[in-house]
């Protein structure tokens, strides 16, 4: 494909130099261009793709986008343009075909909820004979094909490359979440959703953003986009505080749909009854009433339910069919997962990094009434710091007991982390083990019957990040582990226990035979 091609959709792009240069593929590293390949600068926050221009040239780039100017006796052709990852992205469509155009998208945005949203909907179309791809944080589906998630939303070039692989493996529909990352670094530029869900929005990523205002501005982009577009519905919580003021800024457009539990949504729950085998409520939606069942449980998994009913209808999905596919709806991966279901005690996975996050989850568990919650949670390192007191503090209110330990504690000192987490403790009953192996072993061998062990902050991750290392460590494998564990030791003691009785009974036997034989025996007994 030649540079002009490429860029043909790509406003106030100029072109010095050779304009029709082949390019065969898009690099923003530079260690990866060479031939071919056009090398587009990013300024990133705390590496600028600029820096990195003549290395690039000198590895054979054959061309270069950048947001400056060629310098004077360039020989490789520069596309000069106002903002690199507009280009990264409107390239990438190109070269790849535009993948977008055969495919129905769903975006998924907000603090909490993402990913089982994400999910549910990628599940209603699959069972609703739509094939739907998926592109999240515990995994991305490219149609049948499913490879490990690097980032809950890709880099646009790597979207634009799952797309094709998607449509090529006979995708007609696309689950994906957008995170506030991608949406301020545009990474899903030039994709026009059919129906973009806004969840909630708390506390997370202040370290990015620096305030809620920047983190919500974010947040509005993809409603922006979609609004801008002819089709797209934009399904709001209803009941959230910022997707209140979301609907008031695109109400006029009429496409906007808010579900919740308040009166007002369009899609409303009301007599919602929970219990340890999954959730039921009556749905307000269309002038009727509906009957939902799902084996998710909890408050915040209405609300779920809700918008992945609400997005599955508007990718076009029949309503009533969707509601009865929510029935067996499949466990989400690490989102309130449990674990070994037939022991004493329950133990369940979420992945709950948010103090919002958090409270939901234990509210549900508590739902459940257990005897005692018991939360091993922590925080993760380099990132926002201003919450771990938070998390400490909705671990306590929620919780019996609480257990302060490690999450992917990344470049930070473990120990530190859980001395900013401390500071949000009032007095409540907890214990600091900083090795979450040892955190997760200390809370089972400490659970009583009835009581409910909560693992918050990793769900469906499979490592652990220290010092840039990724260690294999899975909450789940690592709980079922010790209480198989467990099991095994209190059986052997029951066993025991028989055994010890089986032989005093036939001491007793042996002993009542002996004396028989000696003459003991009616009432008298033995003396």
């Amino acid at each position: 494909m030649t540079l002009s091609s490429m860029t043909e959709r790509l406003s106030r792009a100029l072109i010095a130099g050779n304009a029709r240069a082949e390019i065969s593929g898009l690099a923003y590293d530079s260690r990866h261009a060479g031939p071919g390949i056009a090398f587009v600068a990013l300024r990133g926050t705390k590496v600028d793709g600029h820096d990195y221009i003549e290395r690039a040239i000198e590895s054979g780039a054959s061309a270069i986008v950048a947001e400056t100017a060629p310098p004077d006796n360039c020989e490789v052709p520069w596309v000069h343009v106002p903002d690199t990852r507009v280009a990264l992205a409107a390239m990438a469509a190109a070269l790849c075909g535009y993948p977008a155009d055969e495919l129905s998208l769903c975006g998924v945005t907000g603090t909490n909820g993402k990913s089982t949203i994400a999910y549910l909907v990628h599940y209603l179309l699959n069972q609703g004979q739509v094939r739907c791809g998926l592109l999240g944080t515990m995994f991305y589906d490219l149609g049948g094909k499913v490879v490990p998630a690097t980032h809950t939303t890709p880099q646009s070039l790597e979207i634009q490359q799952h797309l094709a692989t998607m449509v090529g493996n006979g995708c007609r529909a696309l689950s994906m979440e957008v995170s506030s990352h991608a949406l301020d670094q545009r990474r899903v530029y030039g994709l026009s959703f059919r129906a973009a869900v806004f969840t909630n929005l708390t506390q997370d990523h202040l370290d990015y953003h620096s305030t809620m205002d920047r983190y919500f501005e974010a947040k509005t982009k993809l409603f922006e986009d979609t609004a801008a577009g002819e089709k797209g519905k934009m399904i709001i919580n209803g009941d959230d505080l910022y997707g209140r003021k979301l609907h008031q800024r695109f109400e006029s457009t009429g496409r906007v749909i808010r579900y919740g539990m308040a009166v007002q949504n369009e899609l409303r729950a009301v007599n919602v009854r929970y219990d340890a085998s999954g959730t039921q409520f009556e749905l307000e939606a269309k002038g009727r009433l509906f009957l939902v069942k799902t084996p998710l449980i909890g408050a915040f998994n209405v609300y779920n339910t809700l918008a992945a009913l609400a997005a599955a209808d508007a990718m076009g999905l029949n309503f009533r069919e969707s509601i009865q596919h929510m029935k067996t709806a499949p466990q989400v991966p690490g989102r309130l997962e449990r674990v070994l279901e037939e022991a004493r005690f329950s133990v369940f996975v979420d992945y709950a990094h948010t103090p919002d996050a958090l409270i939901n989850v234990l509210q549900s568990v508590r739902g459940l009434k257990p005897r005692r919650i018991i939360t091993v949670f922590g925080c993760g390192g380099d990132r926002d710091r201003t919450k771990r007191p938070l998390m400490a503090r909705a671990a306590e209110d929620g919780s019996d007991v609480c257990v302060l330990t490690s999450d992917n504690p990344r470049s930070e000192d473990p120990q530190a982390i859980i001395a900013d987490a401390r500071k949000g403790f009032v007095g409540k009953s907890f214990v600091e083990i900083a090795d979450r192996r040892e955190a997760i072993r200390t809370a089972i061998e400490n659970a009583r019957e009835g009581d409910v062990i909560v693992l918050a902050g990793k769900g469906h991750e499979d490592y652990q990040e220290i010092q840039g290392i990724k260690h294999p460590f899975d909450d789940r494998k690592v709980a079922a582990g010790f209480m198989r564990n467990l099991r095994d030791i209190r059986g052997q003691e029951r066993l025991e226990k028989i055994r010890e009785r089986e032989l005093r009974e036939q001491q007793m036997k042996e002993w009542e035979r002996q004396n028989m034989d000696a003459g003991w025996g009616g009432e008298d007994g033995p003396p």
